[in-house]
């Protein structure tokens, strides 16, 4: 009989620790961005975290932890272990900066656990419309005619503007010389005011100016043109092949999350994008959505890690 008791009285102790170890989300979950409101990455968070009480039974709260080109919250974010943590990244956290700078604080490839990439946009090249270059090859040729006399803005030393830069620079064998700004508003400002002569931005950023027309665009980055500006090729169809870049967004986790967690949080994420109105706003923000699994972002971090590399090392780039 004390025996039989002992195993009724331990009975609701043996179902709790299971009960426990599935009642996740217990909490909200936080989404960091590694950027001040107002970037894409913050964008896409609050769009995410509005859904996500629907998704997982938990709201998403999101935390803006800028600093260190992201790598600050990319670091958080890998060193969390509550599970319940998780960041919007994109190409320059995981797949530059571990080039740029002497430590990040986080290993891309074996501190996090890549969740979903959820969208992609594409860049632009872009002067002044008063400027007189009208085509990519056209721009090539004003630069090799006085090599080192032109300039090109990015929106920050070690930003995927700049790198698309560099990119460009290397591929098409030309000297120029980078102006970084804090941000690409006044980098644009000073384009149209003609104190720098081009750049490669995101193009939600230059859109508003090109259809304004204060900018005129050159080529874009992706391998198809843009459905908002039809008429502007790509590199590739400009004469320049091989250049593609696109800047990725995607939701990652420290490499301690569990995997039944990884896998509900990457379903309810690619869920939420490929509803009708949460991509519609993303496409309205100048994006696409773009929904990769956990196998295909772990295969593109690896891929887009070789190419940077490979890039910042013919530009000989550092940065500290």
């Amino acid at each position: 009989m004390k025996t039989t008791r002992r195993l009724l009285l331990a009975a609701p102790a043996l179902l709790a620790g299971p009960v426990r170890a599935q009642a996740w989300p217990d909490r909200p979950i936080r989404i960091i961005v590694p950027y001040t409101p107002g970037a894409f990455n913050d964008t896409l968070a609050r769009l995410v975290g509005e859904r996500m009480g629907d998704a997982v039974g938990q709201i998403g709260v999101v935390e803006n932890r800028p600093g260190a080109s992201g790598s600050l919250a990319i670091a958080a974010t890998a060193q969390a272990t509550d599970h319940h943590t998780i960041a919007v990244a994109n190409t320059a956290n995981l797949t530059m900066n571990p080039f740029l700078f002497a430590n990040t604080g986080y290993d891309s490839t074996r501190d996090i656990a890549p969740l979903c990439v959820a969208a992609r946009l594409m860049n632009c090249l872009v002067v002044n419309s008063d400027s007189g270059i009208t085509s990519l090859a056209g721009l090539i040729e004003r630069v090799k005619a006085g090599p080192g006399t032109l300039s090109y803005y990015s929106s920050g030393a070690g930003s995927s503007p700049h790198l698309a830069a560099e990119l460009f620079r290397v591929k098409a064998g030309l000297e120029m010389v980078h102006v970084p700004y804090r941000g690409s508003a006044p980098a644009i400002a000073d384009l149209i005011g003609g104190r720098v002569d081009l750049g490669i931005d995101n193009l939600p950023n230059v859109l508003p100016n090109i259809q304004g027309g204060r900018l005129r665009a050159l080529a874009v980055t992706g391998n198809a043109r843009d459905v908002a500006l039809p008429d502007v090729p790509t590199f590739a169809e400009a004469g320049l092949a091989d250049y593609e870049v696109y800047v990725w967004f995607g939701f990652i986790g420290s490499a301690s999350m569990p995997a039944p967690v990884r896998d509900r949080l990457s379903a309810a994420i690619i869920g939420i994008v490929q509803g009708a109105e949460t991509a519609e706003k993303i496409r309205r923000g100048g994006a696409a959505v773009w929904p990769q699994d956990q196998g295909q972002f772990a295969a593109l971090i690896r891929s887009e890690l070789t190419k940077w590399d490979g890039v910042i090392k013919a530009a000989g780039l550092k940065l500290e």
